[in-house]
């Protein structure tokens, strides 16, 4: 209902242009992040704070893995007409980066009703399978797959969507067929990640390793980054994804998943104090249906059981 407000107000042409962001929405646009981030808290201590500096400051947040903190600030600015377009995504996947399954909901009607090209409904398209997939609402996810490729049946993601889908029912002959029709169309780094998950489910871990060195630069998916890991400590490198994850875009990311894979990794590398250090944060922030639920999501992607368990 907030999310078609929205758009009403957008339709009668009140745009979401904010001249207290130029200089924080110029950081986050080179990757600049804390940057951003220093810059808004600048102008909230200055008295010039409004829904709109909170809404871009909780976008800032996500974009590096702060979901605690980006979901206070979009507590704050629910007013937001930011809360319409990117703003309103951030929003939706900080709650699903933290467990919270009710986001499907809100990407749903930022999905009908957002501000946003209709190009990037490809994108809320590929969100929402994520999170219905790792959610266990698999009917949800094919549904809405179908859906994608009946209005987008040339966008990569559409493809690999439906690998995603097919691995999780470990088809792997359909996986590698979709695989195929994503490259008809475009040449898109997202398919190292399809190509690198068949390698993880087949045990080709050092080939899974491989694939994903393609990620360099920090502006990458949490999604992108867990294959990565997983493909790192399987292939017996785990030093790689613990460097990684030392990286100002990843040190202080909150993602479960992500930190789970950071434990396994100390513990391959048998840094037993620095993990019983971080073990303890992990499980005052993830209780126990928490740690089931990433458990789950590790190994549906690579369909086996984790080598791994917290002791």
């Amino acid at each position: 209902m907030i999310i078609f407000f929205y758009w009403m107000l957008c339709s009668w042409g009140i745009g979401n242009a904010n001249p207290k962001l130029a200089m924080a929405q110029r950081l986050s646009r080179q990757g600049l992040y804390q940057f951003a981030v220093d810059q808004l808290d600048k102008v909230i201590r200055n008295g010039q704070a409004d829904p709109d500096v909170y809404s871009f400051r909780g976008h800032v947040l996500s974009l590096r893995g702060q979901y605690s903190l980006a979901l206070e600030d979009f507590e704050k600015s629910q007013s937001s007409v930011r809360q319409a377009g990117r703003d309103g995504e951030a929003y939706a996947y900080s709650m699903f980066a933290l467990g919270d399954c009710s986001a499907i909901s809100l990407n749903q009607e930022l999905r009908n009703f957002g501000q946003f090209h209709p190009a990037a409904l490809v994108r809320l398209y590929t969100t929402e399978i994520e999170m219905a997939r790792y959610c266990n609402e698999l009917t949800l996810a094919y549904a809405l797959q179908s859906e994608m490729a009946y209005a987008f049946p040339r966008a990569v993601k559409t493809h690999l969507a439906l690998a995603d889908l097919a691995m999780d029912e470990s088809d792997l002959d359909l996986a590698w067929r979709a695989l195929a029709s994503s490259q008809i169309y475009f040449q898109y780094v997202g398919v190292a990640d399809m190509y690198a998950r068949i390698a993880l489910i087949e045990q080709r871990y050092e080939d899974a390793f491989q694939l994903l060195q393609y990620i360099k630069a920090q502006r990458v998916s949490d999604r992108s980054m867990i294959l990565k890991g997983m493909a790192t400590i399987l292939a017996g490198d785990p030093s790689v994804f613990l460097l990684k994850m030392n990286q100002a875009r990843w040190v202080e990311n909150e993602n479960p998943h992500l930190l789970f894979l950071r434990l396994w990794a100390l513990s391959e590398v048998q840094d037993t104090a620095q993990m019983m250090y971080e073990q303890d944060y992990f499980q005052a922030v993830c209780d126990s249906a928490c740690q089931q639920w990433v458990i789950q999501n590790l190994e549906r992607e690579i369909q086996a059981e984790l080598p791994f368990r917290l002791p």
